[in-house]
């Protein structure tokens, strides 16, 4: 009776996966480990179907993603295959990236970049995040400043952030400064402040990158615990250099 259950549930799963068009690798995993394989494939596969809530498809995807990273990969490279569209060269170009693998996101980000999306603001973006990567320093600011040039009601605090970065990292320091002042006023994260602080110290402003790091600590103090949890790395930084530093 339990062998014939344990059949059953493998026909099943081996069944969805089939006409949902899953990875091979899945019948081979409910074949070979029979009651593991199966429960596996309910929670990684058919359970995300069902419309659990936001905080358990966040979970599973993180599970998804340390048992098989590259599992949406060769799905995007055959569809890219099949259809050489502007969508296509992006969805590969945006999961190259995810995996950190951005030398070869550019390209296809270029490619994505042509036709009526030759100017497209959110594709412009992701490359130049793409090319910050690679340490395409330049290259990223000028993506940028054709981002500005050819659509100027476009707006992004996180693009407005790269953009100091590139021109940090190219050590246009004055420049660089000019685009913090600005972002550490309406940045939403510690972010802003704590590369300001980090371009102040190569300025050799060490009491005024000091000042920085306390702003993002006193900030921490005074929020709720939601944006302290949240951003709980960039205060950890703020709080270390603080500790690190001989300048008071």
């Amino acid at each position: 009776m339990h062998y014939a259950v344990v059949v059953m549930l493998e026909l099943l799963c081996c069944i969805h996966a089939y006409r949902s068009g899953q990875e091979r690798y899945w019948i081979f995993i409910i074949f070979c480990f029979p009651v593991i394989g199966c429960v596996a494939y309910f929670v990684m596969v058919m359970l995300p179907e069902t419309g659990a809530d936001r905080h358990g498809r966040t979970l599973l995807m993180r599970l998804q993603d340390k048992i098989s990273p590259e599992r949406h990969l060769h799905k995007l490279t055959e569809e890219l295959a099949i259809a050489e569209t502007n969508q296509n060269h992006y969805a590969l170009a945006n999961e190259l990236a995810r995996l950190g693998r951005y030398h070869e996101a550019v390209p296809h980000y270029q490619q994505a970049l042509s036709g009526i999306f030759a100017h497209e603001a959110v594709m412009m973006l992701s490359l130049a995040q793409a090319q910050f990567a690679i340490q395409e320093f330049a290259a990223c600011q000028q993506t940028l400043e054709d981002v500005m040039r050819y659509n100027p009601d476009f707006q992004s605090a996180d693009g407005h952030l790269l953009f100091a970065r590139a021109l940090a990292a190219q050590e246009k320091y004055a420049d660089a400064e000019s685009e913090f002042e600005v972002l550490v006023s309406y940045y939403p994260s510690p972010q802003a402040r704590i590369y300001y602080a980090e371009l102040l110290a190569k300025m050799s402003r060490l009491r005024e990158a000091n000042e920085q790091y306390v702003a993002v600590v006193d900030t921490a103090k005074r929020s709720r615990p939601h944006y302290r949890k949240h951003h709980r790395e960039w205060i950890k930084t703020a709080n270390d250099r603080l500790k690190q530093s001989i300048v008071r």
